[in-house]
């Protein structure tokens, strides 16, 4: 049986993704550069120190990483408050999770100001028993460093979790750690690869209304 569920936050959670890039986009054209599709792929789950690096080396910014993660952090928090957004059915979810009683989790690569800042936004502070963030561990996604930890907090074994994520990267860390694996990519995840899942749904709601069986190993899932 499932004794807990962990949650992914952004692109998962909180529909900040478009918010990251466009702040990342400020901060390119600032130096005279344009973002990159591409780049959106290959930072998706990573925490922003290491989406920094990566887009400094890639662009050749003229700043160090630790100097473009404080610009883009400057420009994205600021924005978190008025425009950061709950992805649909997630409310609708997490009442049903704490109806059954289930401990549930924050696995996030994000840092804490920022995790903070958002869960406040989203009105979801009081929701979960643990919170792990990329700062908390050595090394972030995919690594399975944080979902480790937050099983670890919530004193269930990481067999026993379930990690709902929108991202190749952040399943590839929760695989990692042992845990059931469901996936809920959105527009900007949906071409990648989710092999790694036990299960793939379109939507939060799709995942609700598929509880029994997700949480019952013995129990028949018709989502496959």
């Amino acid at each position: 049986m499932i004794e807990a569920v962990l949650f992914d936050l952004d692109g998962l959670m909180a529909d900040s993704e478009p918010l990251a890039e466009w702040a990342w986009r400020q901060v390119l054209a600032r130096y005279g550069q344009q973002w990159e599709r591409e780049i959106s792929h290959q930072i998706l789950g990573l925490r922003v120190a290491d989406s920094a690096r990566l887009i400094c080396q890639r662009f050749q910014l003229p700043i160090s990483p630790a100097q473009a993660a404080a610009e883009r952090d400057r420009l994205f928090l600021a924005a978190v408050p008025e425009r950061l957004r709950a992805r649909p059915g997630l409310q609708p979810l997490l009442d049903e999770l704490v109806a059954r009683r289930l401990p549930l989790g924050v696995a996030t690569s994000g840092h804490r100001r920022y995790v903070a800042l958002a869960l406040e936004t989203l009105g979801l502070t009081d929701r979960f028993h643990a919170v792990v963030t990329g700062e908390d561990v050595l090394h972030g996604k995919p690594a399975p460093d944080i979902y480790l930890l937050a099983a670890q907090r919530l004193g269930v074994a990481p067999q026993r979790c379930m990690a709902l994520e929108d991202a190749p990267l952040g399943l590839a860390a929760a695989h990692a750690a042992g845990m059931l694996c469901v996936a809920v990519p959105n527009a900007h995840t949906a071409g990648g690869d989710f092999s790694a899942a036990a299960h793939v749904f379109p939507s939060l709601d799709a995942v609700r209304l598929t509880l029994d069986s997700l949480l019952n190993p013995n129990a028949r899932s018709d989502d496959d």
